[in-house]
């Protein structure tokens, strides 16, 4: 069977910020400034560290530091600034790199996302070889935090941790904390700043039409997942022909209908799911958002939370003319879709959300008997 390729879109409209918990779920209108992520600091006991900042002696706590959201949610965070005061139990609100006066954030980045992020302390203190190390009355969500912290500082504020004393407890403690700091700076590399917008993209590069299966087609997208209805009339299933309800990152789709004809469907999802990606920076700020001098804050802690939300997608196939016989160059395809706006307050259940259109069309092939897509049998 010929197989004639087509072109579509399935794009959902930037503008969307989402907050980091439940609570703080919040969607942006066109036309609006989105609004910011934000929750209240919190402090549990660390570790107190020695060390130097240009040859002065700078000994710092290591202090466990959160991020509190409200009802039960808190992420993991750290300091950015060894010489400037904490506000504790002051709202902090998610800022650009560019608003903050801190240098060396991509190789933080790298750090963090390598180092302690709430859930996996022992896994670190293995791959930095000390888990046979004596940690006194400290516990392992200490000692990772403190070597994660150790190496934060030492890129932002060339802070020296001293090698022959580097915490104020013994020689376990102190070879896990130095060896944690050792094993992060060695094996991170840079990493940009993370997308804060939501996206929802597809490549239709490879995609075409075979009797009434159409595809492939791969997602990209920085939200966790689109959960979704299957629609009448169709079936959105995976590489290997099974049903999917739900598009990822990465993942392959196809489409296919019921007959071999023109034909439009459409299908409700069901919810989102935004991921809070490491690497967000906070500042403290006041009751108007105005930013307060105090510690800036770097998220170690990525969230997937889980929003329920009603998108209407709309498939739609056109029959074109026959193929012609004349030759001629290949036309361009067109780029359809629309923009995606959603709506919601704090807390809301269920966003409105205008219409997002995947149009995939049959095309008339430029040449005589041609054939965009070839004629093997993989789809």
């Amino acid at each position: 069977m010929i197989k004639k390729a087509l072109k579509g879109s399935l794009a959902a409209a930037a503008g969307i910020a989402l907050g980091l918990g439940a609570s703080g779920v919040a969607l942006a209108q066109d036309g609006q400034e989105p609004p910011v992520a934000s929750g209240e600091v919190s402090t549990s006991p660390g570790i107190g560290l020695h060390g130097t900042v240009n040859g002065g002696t700078e000994n710092v706590n290591a202090n466990m530091i959160s991020l509190e959201l409200g009802e039960g949610n808190s992420r993991v965070v750290y300091c950015i600034q060894i010489n400037v005061n904490l506000i504790n139990g002051n709202t902090h609100e998610e800022r650009a790199w560019d608003d903050v006066p801190v240098e060396q954030l991509p190789l933080v980045l790298g750090v963090l996302l390598n180092g302690y992020n709430g859930g996996n302390a022992d896994e670190l203190i293995a791959e930095a070889g000390v888990e046979g190390e004596d940690f006194e009355s400290f516990n392992s969500e200490q000692i990772a935090y403190a070597g994660t912290q150790a190496a934060v500082w030492s890129l932002t504020d060339n802070w020296d941790i001293k090698t022959d004393d580097p915490t104020s407890a013994g020689d376990g403690v102190d070879n896990a904390v130095l060896g944690i700091q050792e094993y992060l700076l060695a094996n991170s590399e840079p990493v940009e700043e993370p997308d804060m917008e939501p996206y929802f993209e597809t490549d239709d590069s490879e995609a075409v039409v075979d009797g009434s299966t159409y595809g492939p087609f791969t997602v990209s997208t920085n939200l966790g997942g689109v959960n979704f209805q299957q629609p009448e009339g169709a079936t959105i299933v995976d590489e290997n022909g099974e049903a999917v309800t739900k598009f990822t990152d990465g993942q392959t789709f196809y489409v296919e209908f019921a007959e071999e004809k023109s034909s439009s469907v459409s299908f409700v999802t069901e919810s989102v799911s935004w991921v809070t990606p490491v690497g967000r920076v906070f500042v403290p700020v006041d009751g108007d958002s105005n930013t307060l001098e105090g510690q800036n804050l770097i998220l170690g802690e990525s969230h997937e939370e889980e929003i329920a939300a009603e998108l209407q997608f709309e498939i739609t196939i056109e029959e074109t003319p026959e193929e012609s016989t004349t030759p001629a160059a290949q036309p361009q395809l067109p780029q359809t879709g629309t923009n995606l706006t959603m709506v919601a307050g704090i807390g809301a259940a269920v966003l409105a959300a205008g219409v997002v259109a995947l149009v995939l069309m049959r095309r008339r092939a430029a040449t005589a008997g041609g054939d965009w897509g070839g004629d093997g049998d993989a789809k």
